[in-house]
């Protein structure tokens, strides 16, 4: 048996004379690997993390919200539900911080569902404390003291029996993660700013306000995948039928106590009239007595004074009467005086109760069915951090599937290449290893050994890096947004060995297929240089007026270029694919900034909506009209507001759509500028249709013509057709003319809410202003553009930093990809560029002889490149925004400046290194023969 050592001597000495080579390939593969693990293991990383914070705490799958609460006949409907492990009933209340806009939403404490993560002291035990938000555990300490203040509901009553609270805890809720966009409140500036937890017993309600339930099913599932999400929409969809036939029931009950309460509240004016009446009939019988009284007495008197002699007696006598009758006389004016006040006063009671029973009469006759809202983790109150949380991870996803995909190809071919020439350059030493007895097999392990030692050291640092770094740079972009624990590391072992085995077929698999090609020849044609590519007429040539315009190296340039076909394109294709790469990277990033200035400096022009009740007295009307014409208000647009829903996007959700009717179509475009994104040009509003958002369209994969059906509040189904599709990108909007209004939603049109712009349109002054708003006894809630803006920032901010970690593995692959290509040009050919050398070129034409075709080659990838990464792009801008985002598709010159330069000057510098190496390379040594 012939002894191994000189074969294991051969691989370690090609090892060593090749360390550009090796280097390279580790680069190639590490920087791919880094990319496609990375990418890959972030998301579920991120969603590994949440489910274990959401499990530890016993997040609420599903949560019930009554609009008039959930009485015992609710709770019986509830109850019934398949499938319920644990239902947990509570109260809920937002307030303001004592003289403050700043609005805190006050929950019961609950029991085991949906608990709570204790940052700092405990949860509260006795009725006078208070665990607070985390978020404020710097700006308040443990036994401080907070006060509150409620606004009155419709029926002038408040929930919370106390307003100050003892500080003894600071506390972490899964139902509000985000700790910069909680939602919307009915307190402060319409924004929720913390939240607080208190006993029941401080809630002052018959009914309970919110049912969090958690079912058998979805035990232990993790909670963002489609089985979860199934199973979730079955039971809502149970719950549904189950709260069917409660509006009308409950509407009925409803009425019937409150109609009892307003028909007690008639009795008793009934009788305070009855009573005031009596009194005064018992005054008239009084008045009637005196005037009696005094007349009997006045005819004594007269007889008296007839009589020639009146006796001392009788004097006393009608004395002694006049006085008592002067006394009664008194007394009855005084206490007619007093029944006179009384009087008055039981008037103006009277007047007061009778206004006040005739308003609650008909609030009572113009009350509405209840909604009962049935909410996923999604949907619920609070809940924008959980939906910004998973949007974020998906991004990742999402570019995991794309950026990665794309990268690794490139890196594989360029790799692919680089084994092909390693085999090429080893021709030599594998003929001699032939020639001495080493069996093709034998000879296949230098091949192997150098393959997959190059890439696997690299797909290995890729992978840990992958594993570690990239979670931690998305981590890092978003954790001061959240209040989720810091992101678990997890090793993924499919998308790692997918990696290896990906390596493997880059760097192996090439050089295999090359040295078996290869070793079919005899060992004393293997001792031999292979044949060059045989040259033949090109194209040019066949064109008299270009080629013969043409110099001799240009010449020599176009026939190369032409000669090796392989090197050409897979220059071509290496350049192209880094452009391209850069290319989008650049172009996401341009497509992502700018889109709040876009969406709230040009195209959502309005400050806030200030949403009204739907019964409205006298009085509260004048209030909110007072506020709209305050001098700080520039100017307002009364509009119907109302939310219709529609369920769309991948996972199901229910999007929730903003619907806006101006009740003057003219001015509009102050308030909200309605254009197509592509033409420009302006969208008016017609008798025949609606306008949406651009989103929503391609959501609902809907054009202008189409139909498409929404619920509205009270659940009922809507058809309206599309009338034309108007650029936006945050949120989805409907709008419609008055006409189109009473068609769609067959009832007469009428204003519930003002677009407002201010004068001094700050944020802080559209919080103070928002405040004033919220504190009217007639304003349900006040919309600002604020939370929307924080929600995109946070999108934006993320997959920004995450481009740019991409943008920078372009980078270092365009530069990778670049040096092993020029350096496969001049190793093939070292030969031929010595000969030129020695026939008398100077340095510099040596030089540019070969990378005059870099050049070029260069130049036309960079073109190929612009096209690929346009529609890598395109491609990205359809996968990765969530379903209420949509990054602007327009291309910046940025896109196009910075790759290029980036390519030619990386370019540039290896001309450079390529020319010193030529400089330097031993001409004579170059040309000797093999023979």
């Amino acid at each position: 048996m012939i002894k191994k050592k000189a074969l294991w001597k051969d691989i370690f000495r090609s090892f060593k004379h090749s360390k550009g080579r090796f280097i390279s390939i580790l680069l190639l593969m590490m920087i791919s690997s880094f990319a496609l693990v990375g990418l890959k293991v972030t998301g579920p990383d991120m969603r590994e993390t949440g489910k274990t914070y959401f499990s530890e705490l016993n997040m609420a799958d599903i949560t019930v919200i009554g609009s008039y609460g959930l009485d015992d006949s609710d709770q019986k409907a509830i109850g019934k539900t398949a499938g319920v492990r644990q239902i947990d009933y509570g109260y809920f209340k937002d307030v303001t911080k004592k003289n403050s806009t700043e609005s805190f939403r006050i929950f019961s404490k609950t029991k085991d569902v949906s608990t709570y993560q204790i940052e700092k002291g405990h949860l509260p035990q006795k009725d006078n404390e208070i665990a607070l938000d985390a978020k404020y555990v710097e700006e308040y300490k443990l036994g401080d003291t907070i006060r509150f203040s409620e606004k009155a509901d419709s029926t002038n009553s408040k929930r919370l029996k106390k307003d100050r609270f003892k500080i003894v805890g600071f506390v972490d809720s899964p139902e509000v993660i985000s700790s910069l966009n909680r939602g919307q409140s009915t307190a402060g500036t319409g924004e929720l700013d913390g939240f607080g937890i208190v006993n029941s017993a401080n809630f002052d309600s018959p009914y309970y306000m919110i049912a969090r339930m958690t079912f058998n099913d979805t035990r232990n599932l993790n909670p963002y995948t489609d089985d979860y999400k199934e199973k979730v929409q079955k039971h809502k969809d149970d719950l549904d039928e189950q709260l069917k036939e409660q509006p009308a029931a409950r509407l009925t009950a409803i009425k019937a106590e409150y109609q009892t309460k307003v028909s007690d509240e008639k009795k008793q004016l009934t009788d305070a009239r009855a009573q005031l009446s009596d009194g005064q009939s018992q005054l008239e019988a009084v008045r009637e007595q005196l005037t009696a009284a005094r007349q009997e007495l006045e005819m004594q008197k007269q007889k008296a004074a007839q009589t020639d002699y009146v006796p001392e007696q009788l004097k006393a006598q009608l004395l002694a009467s006049e006085q008592e009758l002067v006394q009664k006389e008194a007394d009855y004016q005084n206490q007619r005086k007093q029944f006179d006040v009384k009087k008055e006063e039981v008037q103006k009671k009277l007047m007061t109760g009778e206004s006040q029973i005739a308003d609650a009469q008909k609030t009572l006759d113009q009350l509405k069915q209840p909604v009962y809202l049935v909410n996923s983790r999604r949907e619920a109150p609070g809940s924008e951090g959980y939906k910004i949380y998973n949007s974020i991870s998906t991004i990742v996803d999402a570019l995991a599937n794309v950026f990665p995909v794309f990268l690794f190809l490139v890196a594989a071919l360029v790799t692919f290449t680089t084994m092909g020439r390693f085999v090429d350059e080893e021709r030599k030493n594998s003929g001699a290893l032939k020639a001495l007895g080493y069996t093709d097999k034998d000879i296949y392990k230098k091949f192997v050994v150098y393959g997959l030692s190059s890439s696997m050291a690299g797909t290995i640092i890729g992978i840990i890096l992958g594993h570690t770094l990239l979670p931690l740079i998305v981590y890092n972009t978003y954790h001061e947004g959240f209040t989720i624990p810091k992101i678990q590391l997890e090793f993924h072992w499919e998308i790692s060995v997918i990696a290896c085995v990906l390596a493997f077929i880059s760097a192996v698999i090439p050089a295999l297929l090359s040295a078996k090609k290869e070793l079919r020849e005899r060992p004393a044609d293997l001792l031999l240089p292979k044949a060059p590519a045989q040259g033949s007429r090109i194209l040019l040539e066949r064109i008299p007026f270009i080629w013969n315009r043409l110099s001799f190296t240009h010449k020599v340039t176009a026939r190369n270029l032409f000669r090796y076909k392989k090197r050409m394109l897979m220059t071509i294709f290496g350049v192209a694919g880094s452009v391209a790469l850069l290319f989008a990277g650049f172009s996401v990033q341009h497509s992502i900034e700018g889109i709040n200035e876009r969406q709230f400096g040009e195209l959502i022009r309005y400050d806030m909506i200030v949403a009204e009740s739907d019964i409205l007295t006298p009085a509260q009307k004048n209030a909110i009209q007072q506020q709209l014409t305050d001098p700080t208000v520039k100017e307002y647009a009364s509009v119907h507001y109302e939310t219709v829903t529609k369920t769309a996007g991948a996972a199901g959700d229910t999007q929730e759509i903003k619907l806006i009717v101006p009740e003057k179509t003219q001015n509009f475009s102050d308030y909200i500028q309605l254009n197509d994104r592509k033409t420009k040009k302006e969208l008016q509003l017609k008798d025949d249709g609606v306008i949406i958002t651009e989103r929503l369209a391609k959501l609902l994969k809907a054009e202008v013509g189409d139909e498409i059906k929404v619920k509205d509040a009270e659940n009922q189904k809507r058809t309206v057709k599309v009338e034309g599709i108007t650029e936006m990108y945050m949120g989805h909007f409907m709008f419609m003319n008055q006409n189109e209004y009473q068609s769609v939603f067959k009832q007469d049109f009428h204003s519930n809410a003002s677009l407002v712009n201010l004068k001094d349109a700050s944020e802080k002054n559209t919080k103070e202003q928002a405040a004033k708003f919220i504190d009217l006894a007639g304003v349900v809630g006040v919309v600002q553009n604020t939370t929307m803006t924080s929600q995109i920032t946070m999108i934006v901010n993320s997959l920004n930093k995450i481009m740019e970690v991409l943008v920078l593995v372009a980078v270092l692959l365009a530069v990778v990809i670049l040096y092993n290509l020029t350096n496969i040009n001049v190793s093939e050919r070292i030969r031929e560029l010595s000969t030129i050398k020695v026939l008398g070129f100077f340095d510099k034409e040596v030089t540019l002889y070969i990378y005059r075709e870099t050049m070029l080659l260069t130049a036309i990838g960079i073109l190929f490149g612009f096209g690929l990464g346009e529609w890598l792009h395109q491609f990205i801008l359809t996968a990765v925004p969530p379903n209420d985002v949509m990054f602007n598709p327009a291309l910046s010159s940025i896109s196009f400046i910075v790759p290029t330069i980036i390519i030619v000057v990386v370019t540039i510098i290896l001309g450079f290194i390529i020319n010193h190496r030529l400089k330097t390379i031993d001409m004579l040594e170059a040309l000797k023969s093999v023979d």
